[in-house]
């Protein structure tokens, strides 16, 4: 119950909240969770962010994507790069119209997110939220782990 109380409260203060640069504050603010699905992460502004976020030592937010292999093999693709910073990365094939970003107990989503700087995005409802949830809970132990030797390995075959 608490616990609930806890995410209603902090979602209630990011209800009007739905641009894309309150995404990337969101993000920078982060304080225990950053979890993205994108078929990949082509915008450097998001990249970054999720690698600052996973790489501070005060906050310690854990950060995890789930991504499409396909995509990530791409040259233009920031998700090796996350790899290999330490940032986890899952593969799984799966289908998908957009992205989707929770930050602690807020939630955006958008059709171009992790494609575009500045990606139209909206925020997502409560109901959303606990919906994305439940399904990275259930997609992500099926998901193959995307380990810094294979990005390594992947990132010496992409750039000439």
């Amino acid at each position: 119950m608490k616990a609930l109380l806890t995410l209603s409260l902090a979602s209630a203060g990011l209800a009007g909240a739905s641009g894309y640069g309150t995404l990337i504050d969101a993000i920078e603010k982060a304080q225990f969770r950053v979890i993205v699905y994108a078929p990949s992460i082509y915008d450097q502004e998001l990249a970054e962010s999720l690698r600052r976020a996973r790489l501070d030592p005060i906050r310690k937010v854990s950060v995890r994507i789930l991504s499409v292999p396909f995509y990530n093999f791409q040259p233009k693709s920031f998700m090796l790069s996350l790899a290999l910073a330490g940032v986890p990365v899952y593969e799984a094939q799966i289908p998908s119209l957009g992205g989707v970003v929770i930050v602690d107990n807020g939630g955006w989503t958008g059709p171009a997110l992790g494609k575009d700087m500045n990606a139209s995005v909206a925020a997502m409802s409560l109901q959303e939220i606990n919906t994305s949830l439940k399904w990275f809970e259930r997609t992500i132990p099926s998901a193959q782990v995307l380990t810094q030797v294979e990005a390594y390995e992947r990132l010496k075959k992409v750039t000439p």
